[in-house]
């Protein structure tokens, strides 16, 4: 669920008036996709359809019914030229309708859509990090550890991303669990558990993307043994180690947030290749 999402239930719970915005079709150059929502009280907001003056005037004419007490003048729908009706230079046209926040606004709301599904083993200070850089970016992240106390309190949030930890004894099971299409990052606190991660994600040729933090060196070692064990040379092929951009060096490019910058660009280039999002 996400977190636009939660919010409207909380608020709805708490019985507090709000609108829902949302873009529900889009035509041309427009700063957000179809679908597209974004949450208004009087004095909050949560999401955005895009910014400038289109949010603007969106967000100040639903303040302006939530102040009045009168939603029932909300404009359902209304299509926007963002050229001749607000001066940006985008170039296209939106249609955009406003909802009173309710149970049936609620109980329609529609599935959340992914820029990609990812699974992170290890909690440690690239994970960390990772989750950082991800930050606004509309994705499904899991987050894996062996160890019960490893994640950071509280956990980041966004409106745009999912977040989930799970605790495993045997990471490499979660990998099972893992969506077709999804990505996997390896970066524990341990090798081994590395490898063993490694072993059951490159069996899955339905991933997306499998990468593993480490050196060549540590690439070869643990693809040596895993070719031992009967891994197809198709299959280990596909292990990206080192990760992240091979043109990020010099002083700073080891540091936890390098990498994770690195890592997070690595796969937004690569999940643009995929066509379509991952409702869910």
């Amino acid at each position: 669920m996400s977190a636009v999402r939660a919010q409207a239930e909380s608020w709805f719970a708490a019985g507090l008036s709000a609108v829902i915005i949302e873009l529900t079709s889009v035509r041309g150059s427009v700063p957000r996709e179809q679908g597209t929502r974004m949450l208004v009280s009087v004095d909050a907001a949560l999401g955005t359809i895009g910014g400038g003056r289109l949010e603007f005037e969106a967000v100040e004419q639903a303040r302006a019914l939530l102040r009045a007490g009168d939603l029932a003048q909300l404009p359902q729908q209304r299509t926007i030229a963002l050229g001749p009706s607000l001066g940006q230079c985008c170039g296209g046209s939106v249609d955009l309708t406003w909802l009173a926040l309710d149970s049936n606004t609620i109980a329609m709301w529609p599935p959340s859509a992914f820029r990609f599904e990812l699974q992170i083993h290890g909690a440690g200070h690239v994970g960390q990090a990772l989750l950082q850089a991800l930050h606004g970016v509309p994705c499904s992240l899991t987050w894996v550890d062996s160890r019960e106390a490893a994640w950071p309190d509280p956990l980041p949030s966004h409106p745009l991303t999912q977040l989930q930890t799970v605790y495993s004894e045997s990471p490499e099971e979660v990998i099972h669990q893992a969506a077709s299409g999804s990505y996997v990052l390896i970066a524990t606190h341990r090798h081994d558990v590395d490898e063993r991660i490694a072993q059951v994600a490159l069996k899955r040729e339905d991933l997306a993307w499998v990468g593993m933090i480490g050196s060549k060196t540590k690439r070869a070692r643990i693809l040596s043994r895993l070719e031992q064990r009967g891994l197809a040379a198709s299959a280990l092929q596909r292990l990206v180690s080192p990760i992240g951009l091979s043109n990020i060096k010099g002083f700073g490019s080891k540091t936890p947030a390098v990498i994770a910058l690195s890592v997070a660009a690595q796969i937004l280039q690569t999940s643009s290749q995929s066509a379509g999002v991952h409702p869910r």
